[in-house]
């Protein structure tokens, strides 16, 4: 029965951790059901975007066309012989023929420069007659007998088109029959003389085919199955490709003043209106059946919803699995915790969670209290950027004022020096000799020294009874160098007599720039070795021991690692730096016997034989020959060579190892670039697509492409596709639209607006100038 409860209880927590893992699935699931009702509008919204790109091609080719219209229409108005004629025909206009077939012929001159005029015709209204550009005759006969407007007689023309002051007037499409002919137009009127409103002498009646303008629409309609509608500035149609239930104008009249789509019912179907307006005020419609648009929508919700149901199962299996997975390690730490813990076996009858948690109150509780806190992380960011400097490990030259104040590190002057304090007894102080009493014993010396220095330096901790000032002074002059001297004498007097701490002091030389810091702390540390021959609590000053004949030589663990680094990563720079340092530092700053400048040679070659393994060197070595450390240093007479032949050495491992960086990113680039060739046709081609396919993040994209090749990734892409786009635009067959589809741009209008401002030119008056 108890066996029964505990388990009971722990399915309990199973069921609670799979809970929480499903309700954790609920949010993307959510998320998934929000974008599932959501595609639908996204999709009418780029369908509507689309059908607003092709309606400003429409705008652009129809009103191109009626300012056509518009300037022949002027030209004619102002044919000196038509304005005579119109005041002063008269009835009987045999008079006038050589006049009247001058203006015929001007108006068949006109009717042959374009192809979408039907035909011109004047009305004379003093003298009632019809001239056109292939003869002329009295009103009544021309249109009951010759041209006939839709069937109605000459009372409808005279009526609706040849009555009141016209400018620049349009009527919507009409059919008029010619002979057996029948053709639709639209009809353009212009009352003459031109701007005259009252005394309206005549009409210019300008027959606009239709048949010319559904071509020019229906090049752009196909393109997504929509009918177009023009309408003039009072919302009457008048141009239309819906030969079948056209729309009424109830619809247009909710129309606003510039651009936006709607969505309305007619015949019981769904239909998306997409409308914009044009300079002259009309407005250009596209009306396409919601059916029509939603056609991949539903395809697309469908599979939705069947990868949102495939989801939604596999997460519950997967939460189930996880949920078991993470409730194993619970019973494994109750199953220790009751065999370690014998005395509170009993607690398990409570719940395993309350179980573990009661057993680590009960640890916690017989735990001591916890010591002091951590200190806060400047401080000890600070405490290691420094104590790197110090040493010498840390590239200068990356470092900038930024990276310096975010560590609130601070230098005013270009001169610096380095003090070592290394504590040699702190007995009279300290009792137990614990580390709680040592670090009281570096405070002390901290806040002293931080005291004496104000702003001139900074104290760093460097081991347990050794501490660094880094100094900052403005020069290396006498009166500098006695004023730090005055600073150390107090500094030991203070430690001494107030603290009973007996401290060595070493000083390094003053020297210029960032990069002699870690030369600095070398001098200090040679200095601080002369304490055996001067004695403890004694200040030293590598500048009075610099002539002293050395017993030992100066390499510090610290500077092989650092040389292996600057191996590694290829900086010769950094790593011939450090060799003249540690040259400097044991040859010509002190005099070495042969004996030691020997053993220092073996460690500095020892230290290439490491870095040779530690690369591991395959398909290519940086010698010539087999490397052999005791040859080299055989062949070298003076230690002055010998570094030599070290640094060449060092020179030869770090350029193979940056000429195998550069030809990793030789490679890559020209993938980069094969790729954006391959795929500048399409429109998906992004910085975020290319990270994904070459599985490397944006930015390191970005940057690396610049980098290497001087120019902004995105602007190589435009490029490729500037040039391809002038290739295609040499074939006159093909289209605008069609060379922006295949260059990569989702309609012609971006693509044209993109050319221009590259270009100069519109990709149109470009093919104009090939073509010259």
């Amino acid at each position: 029965m108890n066996r029964l409860r505990k388990s009971n209880r722990r399915k309990s927590i199973l069921m609670t951790i799979l809970i929480s893992y499903i309700a954790i699935l609920l949010f993307p699931v959510t998320a998934g059901v929000y974008l599932y009702h959501r595609v639908e509008s996204i999709m009418v919204d780029n369908a509507n975007r689309t059908n607003l790109g092709l309606l400003e091609q429409i705008t652009l080719v129809v009103e191109d066309r009626f300012k056509e219209v518009d300037g022949m229409a002027v030209q004619l108005a102002f044919n000196p012989k038509l304005q005579w004629s119109l005041s002063n025909l008269e009835t009987d206009y045999t008079k006038n023929e050589f006049d009247l077939a001058d203006i015929m012929k001007d108006f068949r001159n006109a009717n042959k420069s374009t192809s979408f005029i039907y035909d011109f015709m004047t009305y004379f209204k003093n003298s009632d007659m019809i001239l056109t550009s292939s003869g002329k005759a009295d009103s009544s006969f021309y249109f009951d007998k010759i041209l006939n407007f839709n069937e109605k007689g000459t009372g409808w023309v005279r009526d609706t088109l040849l009555t009141g002051a016209h400018y620049k007037s349009y009527f919507p499409v009409t059919s008029i029959k010619e002979g057996e002919r029948v053709t639709n137009v639209l009809t353009y009127v212009q009352s003459l003389p031109l701007g005259e409103t009252v005394n309206v002498k005549g009409y210019l009646v300008i027959l606009i085919n239709e048949a010319e303008f559904d071509r020019l629409i229906k090049q752009i309609e196909k393109v997504n199955q929509s009918s177009i509608y023009i309408l003039d500035e009072h919302n009457q149609v008048i141009m239309t490709t819906a030969k079948k239930s056209p729309l009424g104008s109830g619809v247009f009249a909710q129309l606003g003043n510039k651009a936006g789509y709607q969505t309305f019912q007619q015949n019981n179907q769904s239909m998306m209106l997409s409308y914009t307006t044009g300079q002259n005020g009309w407005k250009f419609v596209s009306v396409v059946p919601m059916q029509v648009v939603l056609k991949q929508v539903n395809a697309v919700k469908e599979i939705a919803l069947l990868l949102l149901s495939m989801i939604v199962v596999a997460g519950i299996i997967a939460s189930y699995i996880m949920a078991y997975r993470n409730y194993s390690p619970i019973r494994d730490v109750v199953q220790t915790i009751m065999k370690e813990n014998t005395a509170h076996k009993q607690d398990i009858d409570e719940n395993e969670l309350d179980y573990i948690k009661q057993s680590f109150v009960r640890t916690f509780s017989e735990n001591k209290e916890m010591g002091q806190t951590l200190k806060r992380h400047a401080p000890v960011i600070q405490a290691n950027f420094l104590s790197r400097l110090i040493k010498g490990h840390i590239d200068e030259s990356s470092l900038s004022d930024d990276s310096l104040a975010f560590m609130d590190v601070h230098f005013e002057y270009d001169y610096f020096g380095v003090i070592v304090l290394d504590i040699e007894d702190c007995r009279d102080f300290i009792q137990d000799n614990t580390e709680q009493e040592w670090a009281h014993v570096r405070f002390i010396l901290s806040n002293i020294s931080s005291e004496l220095l104000d702003s001139r330096g900074f104290t760093v901790e460097m081991d347990r009874s050794r501490m660094a000032i880094l100094l900052n002074v403005s020069s290396n002059a006498g009166p500098i160098k006695q004023e730090v001297a005055a600073l150390i004498d107090l500094l030991q007097k203070t430690a001494v007599h107030r603290f009973h701490l007996k401290i060595s002091i070493a000083v390094s030389q003053f020297h210029k720039g960032l990069e002699d810091i870690g030369r600095c702390y070398r001098e200090a540390l040679i200095a601080l070795d002369y304490r055996m021959i001067k004695g403890a609590n004694s200040i030293i000053y590598h500048e009075e021991i610099a002539g002293f004949e050395p017993r030992f030589y100066h390499y510090q663990l610290e500077d092989e690692v650092q040389l292996m680094n600057f191996a590694k990563s290829g900086d010769y720079t950094s790593a011939e730096r450090l060799l003249n340092q540690i040259y400097t530092a044991n040859f010509q700053s002190n005099v070495m016997t042969p004996e030691m400048g020997k053993f220092l040679l073996i460690d500095l070659l020892s230290t290439v034989v490491k870095v040779m393994n530690a690369l591991q060197f395959t398909d290519k070595s940086p010698f010539k020959d087999s490397f052999d450390p005791a040859k080299v240093l055989v062949e070298c007479t003076t230690a002055e060579e010998a570094i030599q032949r070290t640094k060449d050495i060092y020179q030869a491992i770090c350029t193979l190892t940056r000429e195998e960086k550069t030809d990793h990113g030789d490679r890559l680039y020209g993938r980069i670039c094969h790729y954006i060739d391959e795929h500048y046709s399409e429109n998906g081609l992004s910085l975020a697509s290319m990270a994904d396919h070459f599985q490397i993040s944006l930015q390191y994209l970005s940057t690396f492409f610049k980098r290497h090749s001087g120019e902004n990734i995105t602007d190589y892409i435009a490029t490729v596709r500037i040039k391809q786009a002038k290739s295609m635009l040499s074939d006159p067959n093909m289209t605008i639209a069609e060379i922006a589809l295949k260059v990569g741009y989702a309609n012609a209008v971006g693509f044209v607006r993109f050319f221009k401002k590259v270009e100069g030119v519109p990709p149109g008056k470009y093919r104009e100038m090939l073509s010259r």
